[in-house]
């Protein structure tokens, strides 16, 4: 059964025009009702005709969601588990979405404008990964509405959202340093990456809070790959030896590690603790059971979706910042002192 506004009309108490103007962000109508208006099409399962709405309005209703190249090998699962909310949010304000990859360390003059452009896109959405200076210049530039997901960086007709980093990365030092670990390693991402600075600066800030030694031979950077958590791994026990836990700034590095540390011998936890961080649908089912600091990521794809709906309204740039969770898992144990 196709729903119309005529169903959502009957189902508000409102007259198919003010449906009309609620579900097309027309002025004329209050944040009340629109909200009321949305909330109905939700629960009745209307689809907007996307197509038919760009012929009346000639106004564009296709936003890009624009990644890091898949061919570069750095697995984006986060990705996958926010783009379903954000799609169903986005399509209760009529508006459906195109995916562009980028290569950060290759664009071409101009190219994010040009996507803009030759797509009719009405917004854009960044996600994490792409967080590079050669990337951000261009989005400065930007003709339309931008969310950047996980960087703060404030424009005029730019919001962000993401994680708090740094409280994330604190909350996994603090679930280490109640276990009884005094000797833990950091496996970081990229260090010149916002998302991992804010992850180093937490860390820190927790040995401090903590009484605990910072000692940079017990960190490492890499790339967010199960390749570079496994290599990583194996050098920072190489060089540290001495280490009960180590914690790794993404659950696809720390998964790579475990893997790589168990077949040389190492035994996870009873050797070495391991704690992730993204919260990712697999970590229960990974052996051992990955312990890690779990991204909200149904709500950050909602709230992406909404701020960018605010932004093509005329609203202003805001940033959004949630606190992660703790999700327990058989890859850290307690550690007995002798």
């Amino acid at each position: 059964m196709n729903i119309s506004i005529k169903d959502i009309a009957a189902r508000t108490n409102l007259s198919t025009s003010t449906v009309s103007r609620a579900l097309n962000s027309q002025y004329g109508v209050s944040k009340k009702t629109r909200e009321q208006v949305l909330q109905a099409a939700k629960e009745l399962g209307y689809v907007p005709n996307l197509f038919a709405k760009e012929l009346v309005h000639s106004k564009s209703n296709l936003v890009g969601l624009l990644i890091k190249d898949s061919t570069m090998g750095e697995a984006r699962p986060a990705f996958f588990e926010m783009l379903p909310y954000i799609n169903k949010t986005l399509a209760l304000y009529g508006k459906s979405t195109i995916i562009a990859s980028i290569n950060p360390y290759n664009i071409e003059d101009n190219e994010i404008e040009t996507i803009i452009k030759t797509r009719n896109l009405s917004g854009i959405i960044v996600f994490s990964g792409l967080q590079y200076r050669s990337v951000l210049q261009q989005i400065r530039k930007s003709s339309v509405p931008v969310v950047i997901i996980e960087e703060d960086l404030l424009l005029k007709q730019c919001s962000c959202i993401g994680t708090d980093e740094f409280y994330g990365a604190e909350l996994a030092v603090k679930q280490l340093f109640q276990l009884g670990h005094r000797e833990i390693g950091f496996i970081n991402g990229p260090e010149n990456i916002g998302i991992c600075k804010k992850r180093l600066a937490g860390f820190r800030k927790a040995l401090e809070r903590f009484g605990l030694s910072y000692n940079e031979k017990r960190i490492i950077h890499s790339d967010f790959s199960g390749y570079g958590g496994g290599q990583s791994a194996l050098t920072l026990m190489d060089k540290n030896p001495q280490l009960t836990a180590i914690f790794f700034a993404n659950d696809i590095m720390a998964m790579g590690g475990i893997s790589l540390l168990t077949e040389k011998g190492w035994n996870v936890p009873n050797d070495i603790s391991v704690i992730g961080y993204d919260g990712l649908y697999m970590t229960p089912y990974y052996n051992p059971s990955l312990a890690t600091i779990k991204i909200d990521n149904q709500e950050i794809g909602i709230k992406t979706a909404e701020l960018l709906f605010e932004l093509i309204n005329g609203g202003k740039g805001r940033s959004i910042f949630i606190r992660p969770t703790f999700q327990n898992g058989n890859s850290i144990i307690k550690k007995h002192h002798l």
